[in-house]
């Protein structure tokens, strides 16, 4: 699996407020970078670049497109990342091959990217469960919120750990074609049963930073549940 990702550093007009630009999921992100990528799509798909990969819609009907997003946009700890897997990994590379210095992207703000990991890795098993964290994760739809309120304090935690499951198996691997039977999940991070409401698409979800223990050795900003191309539900190992 190739990864790649990059750091974008905004630079604001003076007088412009910072504080819509600093939420976890931040759609700036993504409209900043797929407004680059229209203005260089012809070139772009002369070198082999499918650019739906950037905002994960047929260019032809505009409908969503299914699967995993293989370009994610995310605000992890304190900085603005973008991240490309195996197809998207190699269009964000020639997007920003073109931008070398700092790019106006809009009336109020400039944008200076530069690479901050890049890596070949492979999804496998492990004998020591490693512990991950993961960041701002809406785990459950509508019907699933009533449940995990009224539920006592175990259930929460298997609703959590059937969440996680099902998301590494049904959704990420799944799409990227990874064929591992996923391990036990353990919640190791108690205080994660009470969440905070996040909205999202003009929708109410319960948000979650937790952490958990799985025998599996899974790269850094992939992400699980709702919103995965945004930036909820990043993925990183605890050092």
């Amino acid at each position: 699996m190739e990864i790649i990702t990059y750091r974008i550093n905004p630079y604001l007009n003076l007088f412009e407020l910072r504080e819509p630009y600093f939420n976890p999921g931040s759609e700036w992100v993504r409209d900043a970078v797929k407004g680059l990528m229209h203005r260089n799509s012809a070139m772009l798909k002369v070198q082999g670049v499918d650019t739906s990969r950037f905002h994960n819609h047929d260019e032809q009907t505009s409908q969503n497109k299914p699967g995993y997003p293989l370009i994610i946009y995310h605000y992890t700890g304190g900085q603005f990342l973008v991240t490309g897997i195996n197809e998207g990994a190699f269009a964000l590379s020639r997007l920003m091959a073109l931008y070398p210095g700092p790019v106006k992207v809009s009336h109020q703000m400039m944008v200076y990217f530069s690479m901050l990991k890049e890596s070949t890795q492979e999804i496998e098993a492990v004998d020591e469960p490693v512990i991950y964290q993961l960041h701002t994760y809406l785990p459950l739809n509508a019907g699933l919120h009533r449940e995990f309120e009224s539920a006592g304090a175990m259930r929460k935690m298997a609703m959590l750990e059937e969440a996680i499951s099902k998301h590494l198996e049904k959704d990420m691997f799944k799409y990227l074609g990874i064929d591992l039977p996923v391990p036990e999940i353990s919640l190791i991070d108690i205080p994660a049963i009470e969440p905070r409401r996040q909205t999202y698409k003009n929708h109410q979800y319960l948000a979650f930073n937790l952490k958990f223990s799985v025998g599996l050795l899974l790269p850094d900003y992939l992400s699980l549940g709702n919103g995965k191309a945004f930036g909820y539900g990043i993925l990183e190992k605890v050092v």
